[in-house]
């Protein structure tokens, strides 16, 4: 119960088979009241029940975080219902593969503004109540964290990938987004980290690796030659946003089988 009563925002937790969903799960293990906060209001209320049935309390909440109005509404309603929030975990993004020279800024727009834009003002919305609760308890250096806002990045923070370089420039403004959110909240006791999966099995990546020859060479690149599931990187996130990760801010993870050691 590494987080028990803490309260805790996914955003695009409702996914079965993402890893918002598996941190979701995790979190509820380990104790923690969860928001689900994902444009499918059904999945997010099936995510609910998940929690419900572990023993822990939760919202779902139908918010597309491109949008500010959706934001706002989302940490306003755990804020009412909650009265605080204690972990943030900005899941939510979207990739699709497309060569470079057939990009077009449609595409580009709508990925940058869910996973820039909405991590962004995500954070800052969340960032401002855990900056008046430290306040209000006169943080001092050296006490327990006040807050943890994780951030989901990707191996392709380090490494160049193709047919992701419209997505891939989102997880290179988030590594240092994370860097200097650190920073500026480092005097209130809030943690900031990221975390950089490798490849993993989920939905985003189902129909690039119905192909063989795709599936094949991605786990020939992995130097554990076997892929991650969405538990493999819910694990770092119980990690970052447990009192275990204190000492830890501004950082990223990468939870990769070894493909950026490389």
């Amino acid at each position: 119960m590494r987080l028990k009563d803490k309260i805790a925002i996914v955003t695009g937790g409702g996914v079965e088979n993402g890893i918002g969903r598996a941190i979701v799960r995790a979190f509820a293990k380990e104790g923690a009241d969860v928001c689900i906060a994902d444009i499918n209001d059904s999945l997010a209320k099936e995510a609910a029940e998940e929690v419900e049935k572990a023993g822990q309390r939760a919202l779902a909440i139908k918010c597309d975080i491109s949008k500010l109005k959706d934001i706002d509404h989302t940490v306003n309603a755990v804020l009412e219902e909650w009265k605080r929030i204690d972990i943030l975990v900005n899941n939510a993004g979207i990739a699709r593969f497309k060569p470079f020279l057939q990009v077009s800024p449609e595409l580009t727009r709508k990925i940058w503004s869910v996973n820039l834009f909405g991590t962004f003002f995500m954070s800052q919305r969340v960032a401002r109540h855990m900056v008046k609760r430290a306040k209000s308890i006169g943080y001092k250096p050296g006490d327990p964290a006040t807050g943890k806002i994780i951030n989901l990045s990707s191996l392709s923070e380090e490494v160049g990938t193709p047919l992701l370089s419209h997505y891939s420039t989102t997880k290179g403004g988030i590594k240092i987004m994370t860097k200097c959110m650190a920073l500026e909240l480092a005097e209130y006791g809030i943690r900031v980290n990221a975390i950089g999966p490798g490849i993993v099995d989920t939905s985003i990546a189902t129909d690039f690796f119905a192909i063989k020859e795709n599936y094949d060479a991605a786990t020939e690149r992995i130097p554990l030659k076997y892929h991650a599931t969405g538990k493999d990187i819910a694990g770092a996130a119980v990690f970052l946003a447990s009192s275990e990760s204190d000492y830890i801010t501004g950082t990223t993870i990468m939870v990769d089988g070894g493909l950026t050691a490389q």
